[in-house]
């Protein structure tokens, strides 16, 4: 099974910018062309969390339009800078539910069983996960034990090492998480966005990892300082399970070249003479 994994979007309205000087569409577009052009494709793309900047409804009728061009299924889920009632309105697949209901729930239909979980706290940036919310997640955990599993989430349940992300910004509940995950042998990952740097973390018996954004990156700066974005470039996360076991990926959204050196045997890369991948209709979306 291979999960492509776009995160921290931030789309705005068309002809505007994010933190000032970004034109997030540009970043996104780059990543969904790379997905398409994939070969083989994904069997699921996954968008965790912000992805739209202020969560309006203009907004996500652009990021709407953007997505429209994904090819594989498209499983999105809310990160803080999104409105669930907005998303839930562009996703009808999702959960239905009041603004003040999470939107947790479990997709079986892959090789590998994947658990989302609402780590948003209406009006806030920072995330959490509730005694409550991890008494379903044990239930889910237990109701099938011996499949590999996936939690998707937007907050990591580790900190990041950046002072002001991590006291403005950070999760509450992660010795919680923490006491439900490690009863469990069978949870492959966690996979989050939110930190708009792609770091990873040996958490409870599996491994948690954030990855980049396709808009901009935070300067990676592990004195206490004010927020800065830096314009190293935008990044796809693939994720691939085979043979047991998931093998994660950072994949640019750069143009770059690629050669055969001489040492290597002289033959063609398929990878580089097959055409993008066409006719797949229109895109599943949740």
């Amino acid at each position: 099974m291979l999960i492509a994994q776009i995160t921290d979007c931030h789309i705005v309205e068309p002809g505007g910018l994010m933190a000032d000087r970004v034109d997030p569409a540009v970043g996104l577009r780059r990543a969904i062309a790379l997905i398409n052009a994939l070969d083989p494709q994904p069997d699921l793309v996954l968008a965790t969390g912000d992805l739209v900047n202020d969560g309006s409804s203009a907004q996500y009728d652009n990021l709407t339009a953007i997505l429209d061009a994904i090819a594989a299924p498209l499983l999105p889920i809310p990160g803080n800078h999104d409105d669930r009632s907005e998303i839930r309105r562009c996703f009808p697949r999702l959960p239905v539910g009041d603004p003040d209901d999470r939107i947790d729930f479990v997709v079986d239909d892959y090789e590998l069983r994947l658990i989302c979980l609402d780590t948003t706290i209406p009006g806030r940036p920072d995330g959490q996960v509730t005694a409550d919310q991890m008494a379903w997640l044990d239930h889910q955990l237990a109701a099938d034990p011996d499949r590999p599993t996936v939690i998707v989430q937007h907050h990591p349940p580790f900190p990041s090492g950046i002072p002001w992300m991590d006291r403005d910004c950070g999760f509450t509940g992660a010795q919680l998480e923490a006491d439900v995950v490690r009863r469990y042998g069978h949870v492959e990952a966690i996979i989050c966005g939110h930190l708009h740097r792609s770091m990873h973390r040996r958490f409870a018996g599996t491994v948690a990892s954030s990855w980049s954004s396709t808009a901009a990156q935070l300067v990676l700066d592990f004195r206490d300082g004010q927020p800065r974005y830096t314009n190293e470039p935008a990044a796809v996360a693939l994720h691939r399970f085979s043979d047991g076991a998931l093998a994660s990926h950072h994949v640019p959204v750069v143009d770059a070249d690629r050669w055969v050196p001489g040492w290597a045997e002289k033959k063609s890369d398929s990878a580089l003479t097959h055409p993008p991948p066409t006719g797949f209709g229109k895109p599943q979306r949740w």
